[in-house]
């Protein structure tokens, strides 16, 4: 494959030489050899003569004017080396190449790669969907712009909904639901129904009676894994910092909920702020 330009033979060097077939993309100039003395005219992506073993670009010719009109001549301007412009059939990728892995997102360019070797079909994993949900009477959005008595701003939702998307996750943001069962419920009822595939939850995992997060969680699903101090328990389903003042930080596993319907997955981590539950 090659520019646009003449295939030549380079041993020929710079002069004049009679045009003897077109070669454009696809198949044409098949039966035509290019030999010694004479060029013929390719576009880019069209196949190289055969017999010819560079490409001039049009850039570095000029047309020739012929008065008998029998054969289209052109003057090349310039000396290539061998192999100059042309493209090896294969040059792109290498027979037995792996061009995607297991595990690699399947975007723009990797569709096309697919397509240049001729996959249509692939296994693939479906989007996970990430619901996020703060709790707390004390939360307010990040745009509040004069705290309250006893108010902080929400720092943990938009860092996990942030952390979900450069996971390349679909997010679903759930806002801030204050301590009570009826709020809780009704907002992680509909994340439920709504079929996410996470839902991340932040706050309300205490021993406090405002802590409602983990006594509804456990109405909805089967508890995994949860907080102990006297177990050593693998946190790699779902992770937490503590930054309370006066608690050293350390990582604490927390609450999972697995619907009767739905799997799960390893989540990343670490968080921080309060206690993060999923």
């Amino acid at each position: 494959m090659a520019q646009d330009g003449y295939a030549v033979v380079s041993s020929d060097g710079p002069g004049e030489y009679p045009i003897i077939t077109e070669s454009r993309a696809g198949n044409d100039g098949a039966d035509v050899e290019v030999t010694p003395g004479t060029v013929a005219y390719v576009t880019t992506g069209g196949p190289v003569p055969h017999g010819a073993d560079s490409v001039v670009q049009i850039e570095d010719s000029e047309p020739v004017n012929d008065i008998t009109n029998v054969r289209k001549r052109v003057k090349i301007l310039v000396e290539v080396p061998r192999g100059h412009d042309i493209r090896e059939v294969g040059s792109d990728i290498q027979k037995g190449a792996v061009v995607l892995r297991s595990g690699e997102l399947i975007g723009i360019a990797e569709i096309g790669l697919l397509a240049t070797v001729g996959v249509t079909t692939v296994k693939v994993y479906p989007t996970p969907k990430v619901a996020v949900l703060s709790t707390g009477d004390e939360l307010v959005v990040p745009s509040t712009k004069s705290l309250g008595r006893g108010q902080i701003r929400d720092s943990n939702r938009p860092m996990l909904l942030t952390a979900a998307l450069q996971y390349q996750c679909k997010v679903v943001d759930l806002g801030i639901a204050c301590d009570s069962e009826e709020s809780i419920n009704k907002i992680v009822d509909a994340a439920i129904e709504s079929k996410v595939d996470v839902l991340l939850t932040s706050g309300g995992v205490s021993m406090g009676d405002r802590d409602l997060v983990k006594p509804i969680l456990k109405t909805k699903g089967t508890i995994l894994f949860q907080k102990d101090r006297h177990q050593h328990l693998p946190a790699t389903l779902a992770l937490g910092v503590s930054t309370y003042p006066g608690v050293p930080p350390g990582v604490h596993p927390m609450g999972l909920i697995r619907p009767a319907d739905r799997t799960t997955q390893p989540i990343p981590g670490p968080t921080t702020g309060n206690p993060i539950g999923c």
